[in-house]
């Protein structure tokens, strides 16, 4: 019988297999340095790619605060003006306003029946003291008056009669109104 010897085929099927196993766990670490390598080197581009994109946004943000603060300036400056708009207003029709209601006032004295004498205005309240031929000439005025869109609350502080030259007696009155300050006409209105 033959015998054959088997051993050093299993010796070298085992160094074999033991060089293959080596061989796989080098390639599967190799592989796995290539693979973390490449994933890092991805991050790290990932990451610069976004400090690129943080820095941009950080410069276009420093510079829509510089635009912010320069539009603030601009509003503060535009509610200055709008201010100083409603001043110049305010005191043209403060200017025009007397001329208006002395203008009115001839239009309601009765010629030769009546005349003023004093005439003052404060804090837009008129007090006007003048001297009428009989009460209901200044019953008259006050009525007029009342209808101009000029005047409002009109009163009768005193009436009383006086004893003028040549023997003519005379009522005389104070009366006093408020004054409707409107806006001048033909000039634009501001907001």
């Amino acid at each position: 019988m033959i015998k054959i010897n088997l051993l050093p085929v299993r010796a070298a099927r085992k160094k074999e297999n033991i060089r293959r196993q080596v061989s796989i766990f080098f390639l599967c670490t190799v592989f796995g340095l290539c693979v973390m390598a490449y994933v890092t080197l991805s991050m790290n581009h990932q990451i610069s790619a976004l400090d690129e994109d943080i820095s941009a946004a950080q410069a276009e943000l420093t510079k829509y605060e510089a635009i912010g603060e320069r539009v603030k300036k601009m509003k503060k400056e535009l509610r200055k003006l709008e201010e100083k708009m409603d001043i110049i207003v305010q005191l043209e029709a403060n200017r025009s306003g007397p001329v208006r209601f002395m203008d009115a006032l001839t239009g309601f004295v009765v010629p030769q029946k009546m005349w003023l004498t004093a005439l003052s205005e404060k804090q837009g309240t008129l007090k006007l003291t003048g001297m009428a031929a009989d009460n209901k000439i200044i019953a008259d005025f006050m009525t007029s008056l009342e209808s101009s869109p000029l005047f409002e609350q009109v009163d009768l502080v005193s009436s009383k009669q006086v004893s003028a030259k040549k023997g003519k007696n005379f009522k005389q009155f104070i009366i006093t109104c408020h004054v409707i300050n409107q806006p001048v006409q033909g000039k634009p209105a501001t907001s």
